[in-house]
């Protein structure tokens, strides 16, 4: 019986359990299944190119059994898709919340600034005992045709003296005053607009009301003539109609003031081409009674 020493015994132990541990074998089996992968990979790739008819009718069964797997598999993809989708959109629009939160605010604030400007207007209607204007009426109609040209500016409607318009009532559309009717029928009415080289209308100025007449010229912005002697008017200035004589409602808007060389010109606010309805203002014209 051989003694051992205690030195022996503790040299022994390393190698035991270097044995027990298995490492080289434990790396020859995954490099089999690697290469067992490989080689059913290769295999897949060269049946999916064949045209066989038995293959393809397996490749169809493996997709229809497994197609419920990949929908229930994709359950999860589609709902952090709209999760991301819902999280996006909860961005955008509380920044578009924040925008109209403004923009109500500033509607606000002009909005009391207008019911102070309608509280004074009634205080000091009040005060003058003024009358109160009556709401004009009015009746749409359809352009039927347009006739622009150097010595003509006019434009047919299809309403006319069935629906109560006569000559002379003024006409608008969704930007202004574009003219005035001077011929009725019994379905139709002729338009002279305010570029025609006969239309004249009583006009005011600014601030001040400074009064004057537009004159048409043929060209797509009237002259203003008659103006008073060392007249304040500016580029800019807002021009409407003036009421003066009674053939027209006052304060239609028809443009602003520019100046082309030393004449005073108004760029219109209403543009005649592509203008398919317009209205017709009834007004009784108490100016056109009075001279008849």
């Amino acid at each position: 019986m051989l003694n051992k020493s205690p030195h022996d015994r503790y040299r022994l132990r390393p190698h035991s359990r270097q044995r027990a541990g298995g490492t080289r074998p434990a790396t020859g089996l995954s490099g089999v299944l690697l290469f067992g992968l490989v080689l059913i990979a290769m295999v897949l790739l060269v049946l999916g190119k064949s045209d066989n008819r038995q293959l393809k009718e397996w490749r169809g069964k493996a997709i229809d059994f497994t197609s419920p797997l990949l929908q229930l598999a994709s359950v999860p993809a589609s709902y952090i898709q709209r999760s991301i989708d819902r999280m996006r959109d909860f961005y955008e629009n509380n920044d578009k919340l924040h925008q109209l939160r403004l923009e109500n605010q500033r509607l606000r604030a002009v909005k009391w600034h207008v019911e102070r400007l309608e509280q004074n207007n009634a205080k000091l209607k009040a005060l003058l005992n003024s009358a109160k204007e009556p709401r004009l009426k009015f009746v749409s109609g359809r352009i039927i045709s347009g006739n622009p040209g150097l010595f003509g500016q006019h434009m047919l409607v299809n309403v006319g003296r069935r629906n109560g318009v006569h000559a002379g009532y003024a006409v608008i559309n969704a930007d202004g005053f574009i003219g005035r009717t001077f011929e009725t029928a019994g379905r139709t009415s002729r338009i002279l607009l305010l570029t025609d080289k006969q239309s004249r209308i009583p006009i005011k100025i600014g601030k001040k009301a400074v009064r004057g007449v537009a004159t048409g010229t043929g060209a797509a912005s009237p002259k203003v003539d008659f103006l008073p002697h060392n007249a304040s008017i500016y580029e800019g200035d807002l021009v409407f109609t003036s009421g003066h004589g009674g053939d027209l409602p006052k304060g239609l808007r028809i443009g602003v003031i520019k100046k082309i060389g030393k004449q005073y010109h108004i760029a219109l606010s209403a543009e005649n081409e592509g203008t398919e309805y317009v209205s017709i203002l009834y007004f009784q014209q108490p100016g056109l009674a009075h001279r008849q």
